[in-house]
This record gives structure tokens, sequence and C-alpha cells, in this order.
């Protein structure tokens, strides 16, 4: 099991500009190795590392940087690679690899050697990194198992951070899903209005992190784009537009993390809908509210909190849960506008949100196996819904649950 953890560092003046060094010779070395893959017509990962000595010798400043280094450069090239040509076989248009500009590039990695981490008791422990010297790191949490990878980064706004990638023994004990009971089973409706809106009726109003702040960046940015191109004053408001673009990164991710760890904590069986995020925000007059909301890092946030607690987080065919009544399994039209769901079949009345979430516990229910066994016809035929939904030309998609 792979758990990363990231962690500010706070580097002296000089040690800063050792960083800033190192961050440079990779991001020189990575455009050398680009340049020497795009002039072959054929090389592999190996021959086009085997370079990497000669850069040594031509140039002395290759020499201040720990080799590992530049040979992760090389591997990262690779890894592009094969990224584009996973895409390229989706049918995606793909162009080549780019070179990296000074402000294009943003970490270098440890890989499996030359680093330590050095606790020593205090608020800040130690990182040693090699041919950079010893960092001081504040960990807020235990580091339980063998760190094989460290990743430093350097942030818009200057601060430096270190990822560290800890392998852990794969113990957890899966929770058997026959044993589950449907009140530790929850279903949730991502929302605009209210971010989360579950099966046991409780919702969470969206906070609307970016609208709050929406004055002040404007402010900020407003004196930003006034300042001369190159000059110090512009350099200082642009980090000052960073931090404060960090500082409501910070808090949305905070709220996202507290709310996905109470749902993890109190239910056995976390359900969502399997829709497409980035789809949906194309031409859409909500996009901007849609992602303030952050529906895409709170799914992957329970996802991952779920895995490492052992228990399941399953994702649900998003097509028909709005309009289809949860009680009866009647369609029924709402637009946007209507926010209560009335079903003239069965006579309920409820928020649309909760009937939602209710119709996406139910199919959660049927994908684990725990349907109802004393269903009617009428419930059992209920179950084909696609034939009760409008003929919108939707690709269902798949099932996801571990």
């Amino acid at each position: 099991m792979i758990k990363t953890h990231r962690f500010r560092l706070y580097p002296t003046k000089s040690q800063e500009q050792i960083l800033d060094t190192t961050l440079n010779v990779c991001r020189i070395t990575y455009n050398a190795l680009l340049g020497e893959f795009n002039n072959w017509d054929s090389i592999s990962q190996y021959e086009l590392q085997s370079l990497i000595p000669n850069l040594k010798i031509c140039d002395k400043l290759y020499t201040r940087v720990y080799s590992k280094l530049l040979q992760h450069e090389n591997s990262k090239i690779f890894r592009s690679l094969k990224s584009l040509a996973k895409l390229k076989k989706k049918g995606y248009k793909i162009g080549q690899l780019r070179f990296k500009g000074k402000n294009w590039f943003k970490s270098f990695t440890y890989n499996q050697t030359g680093f330590e981490l050095i606790h020593i008791g205090k608020r800040c422990d130690t990182l040693r990194l090699s041919k950079i010297g010893d960092l001081k790191i504040r960990c807020h949490r235990k580091i339980q198992g063998n760190i094989k990878q460290v990743a430093v980064k350097r942030e818009s706004s200057g601060k430096w951070y270190a990822s560290l990638i800890e392998e852990l023994p794969n113990n957890i004990k899966k929770i058997d899903s026959s044993l589950v009971t449907e009140d530790k089973v929850v279903g949730i409706d991502l929302g605009v209005k209210d971010v989360v809106y579950d099966s046991d009726n409780r919702n969470t109003p969206n906070p609307k992190h970016l609208q709050f702040q929406a004055i002040k960046l404007a402010k900020i940015q407003r004196i930003f784009s006034r300042k001369n191109k190159g000059s110090n004053n512009k350099e200082k408001y642009r980090i000052l537009l960073a931090r404060q673009h960090e500082y409501v990164a910070n808090i949305r991710d905070d709220f996202i993390h507290k709310l996905s760890h109470y749902y993890v904590d109190n239910y056995d069986v976390i359900s969502f809908e399997d829709m497409d995020i980035s789809g949906l925000v194309k031409d859409n007059n909500l996009a901007k509210e849609i992602l303030d909301a952050s529906w895409g890092k709170l799914r992957c946030y329970t996802f991952y909190k779920a895995e490492s607690a052992g228990k399941m987080c399953v994702f649900v065919e998003t097509k028909g849960t709005t309009y289809t009544c949860h009680n009866c399994k009647e369609y029924v039209h709402k637009k946007l506008c209507d926010r209560i769901h009335k079903c003239l079949s069965c006579g309920i009345k409820i928020p649309r949100d909760y009937n939602s979430s209710m119709e996406i516990k139910y199919r959660a229910l049927m994908e684990i196996g725990m349907g109802r066994a004393e269903s009617t016809p009428v419930e059992m035929e209920a179950l084909s819904f696609r034939g009760q939904l409008p003929s919108e030309k939707q690709e269902a998609m798949p099932f996801r649950a571990w």
C-alpha cells in the first residue's frame, strides 16, 4: 500500500538558492534530453539516459545536482510519451512534448536514494537531501512505513513543499458486503446550493469559498495587471496574488477533508453518481459554481479514505437519478428551478435532492447485492429504468466498486 504525505519545507535563504539552482539544472537537463530525443528517429530510454554523463563532462553545472534527479528527468519524458500514446488511442488530438520555460518547471524528485528523514522531537524535523543539505520540514503526521520517494516542489507563492511517498504493508481488512446493514449505506447527491444532500436527509450548504474571496482577488489582480512587466512590484504582487489563490484552495481542501472524513467514519458504504464532471462544466452557466463546489475532489478524497479504512465507495449510473421517484420508480419530470419532488403516482413530496440521494442509495444497494427480496412485480419492472427515461443520447457510465 502506497501513501503520499505533503509537508512544508522551511529552507534558509542560502538553501533556497541551492533549491532554485537544482530546479533550474533539472529543467535544463529535461530540455537537453528532449532535444536529443527529437533529433533521433528511434531511441530507447536507456540510450537516452546514457547521454547524461556526457552532459556532466561538457558543463560542470550538472555535477552540482544528485545524479538520480537527472535520471528521473529522463524517465519523466518517457512516462509523458506513454500518456500521450494512451490519449491518442482514445481518439484525442495530441501534439509533441514541449520544452520547459523557467516558470513552467516546478519540481524535482529523489527516487529510492539520496534522502533521509530525521526525527528530532521538535516542531520541525529534518529532511536531508543529497547535495542540498538538511532542510527543516514540518511533519504533522508520523511516517510509519518505508519512504520510497521524495518530490520537492516550489509553488507559485514561493513556498516549498516535499511529498513523501511511503510504502505500508497491505493488511487492511476490507468490509464484507454481505455483513453491511442498510443503515450503514448512504447515498450522496452532489449539488450547487447544497454541496452534499445525503439519503439520511442531511444537507451541507455550499460555503462558496471563491465567491467570498472574489472581491479581494479582483483587487489584487487589478493592481498586478497595472504594474510594469519585469519590475519588482510586478513580482511582489504576483506572489501576493498566488498566495491569495493558495489560501482559497487551502480552505476549500480543509472543508472537503472534513466532509469526506465524516462520511467514511460513520458509514460502511458511500455511494456517488458516476458523472463526467469535466463534460458537465462545458458550455454550462453554472460551471464556476460547480468547480468551486469541488465535486470531483470530494469523490476522490472519500474514495481513498474509504479504501484506507477498508470500506466501500460505490459509483452508480447517473442517468435518471433526478427524475426517478425512489419510492415507486415512476418518471417525474422536473426543471432545474423545481426544488421539490412531487410524485403523482405515490403522492410523495420531498426535496428533489433528497429523492436523488435515496435513488442513489437504492442503486448502490442493488450493486452490492442488497436489493429488496420482497420486491413487488411493479418494483421489479422499475429496475429497468432506462425505458422510463427521456430519449436523451447519453452513454451510461460503467459501475465502479471494489
